[in-house]
């Protein structure tokens, strides 16, 4: 990874947009959408400019760039063809701890622009680390025809109840699993189709049956995973989704990093060739609220070594899901 991923607080902020064109103004609009206070320095404005000056509250200042436009200023963006001027606006603001982007010169950058998307307060960002910019913005159309237009209002509707669910969950893997149920139950549904007194009615019914004691420790659940020949673009959605899930991960030694990488990152992983974990313990995180995944290579889950600890769960009156995990895993 060349570059950490990163989301920064400008609202209020100075920001500093040197160009007048139209790459310009979409960094200025981009800044200004996000609270900053934009500075434009150029000194003949395109109609796309001019649009942006006219329709927001973004400052034009026409004069030569001097390294004193860059006082108090918490970003600069450069989008010129001027190389000459490139070059002076990157370096005076690196001498000055100033981040600075300059479109289509990633040399001269200390740090670069993703592809987003935009669905107010999600936003997803998509960069090749400056390499394919091209692919980014494929990536990212991709994902504009994925999501729905409405997402923010239920990243909205979390929001203003994270403090309600906080309280009647102090324990902070109780509450992770509360709003992965809420996130594969019916009120996102309800929420997109604009039914808001609906989804408030089954939000409080659920919290309500926290505070009474219902679900206080919810069970643990289990599932033994086949992860085919170890390439991670083969895993079906139900195998991401419980590995995405998962508390704690246990792989045998044959289970390569890819597959490894997919599980949640806070859960801890426990792979075979360093520590060898007994089934009986499973058993334990179970009753513990703790969502297990078993990740073995192949058909694992209906394998011997499979088979024998779904056995032993059952034993213990613990029914463990097994899920094959490839889309397509040929016959032998």
């Amino acid at each position: 990874m060349k570059y950490l991923p990163i989301l920064i607080d400008i609202r209020n902020q100075d920001v500093l947009v040197v160009g007048g064109g139209h790459v310009a103004a979409r960094k200025a609009r981009g800044a200004e959408r996000a609270g900053a206070k934009v500075t434009v320095l150029c000194g003949s404005p395109t109609p796309s400019m001019i649009k942006l000056l006219n329709e927001t509250e973004c400052r034009h200042v026409d004069a030569p760039f001097e390294a004193n436009h860059l006082r108090g200023v918490r970003l600069a963006f450069v989008a010129t063809e001027d190389e000459d001027l490139a070059k002076s606006v990157s370096r005076a603001a690196r001498e000055a701890s100033i981040p600075v982007n300059v479109a289509d010169r990633t040399a001269l950058c200390s740090f670069i622009m993703p592809a987003t998307v935009d669905r107010h307060p999600i936003v997803i960002a998509v960069s090749s680390g400056g390499d394919a910019p091209i692919l980014t913005r494929s990536l990212r159309a991709r994902l504009e025809t994925l999501l729905p237009a409405d997402l923010g209002k239920v990243a909205d509707f979390v929001g203003a109840r994270r403090d309600n669910v906080s309280r009647a969950l102090p324990n902070f893997d109780a509450r992770r699993r509360f709003w992965d149920r809420f996130i594969e139950g019916p009120i996102p549904e309800h929420l997109s189709a604009g039914d808001e007194t609906e989804a408030q009615h089954l939000f409080e019914r659920s919290l309500s049956a926290i505070e009474d004691g219902d679900g206080q420790t919810p069970a643990g659940t289990v599932a033994i995973i086949g992860c085919g020949p170890g390439d991670p673009d083969m895993l079906t959605f139900q195998a991401l989704r419980l590995m995405q899930q998962a508390d704690i991960a246990l792989a045998e030694a044959d289970v390569t990093d890819g597959i490894l990488e997919r599980v949640r990152r806070d859960a801890e992983i426990f792979q075979r060739e360093k520590t060898v974990v007994p089934v009986e313990k499973m058993a334990s995180w179970v009753s513990e609220g703790k969502a297990v995944v078993r990740l073995g290579s192949g058909d694992f889950g209906r394998s011997n070594q499979g088979n024998q600890e779904a056995a032993i769960l059952a034993e213990q009156h613990i029914k463990a899901t097994v899920i094959r995990g490839v889309a397509e895993y040929p016959s032998s």
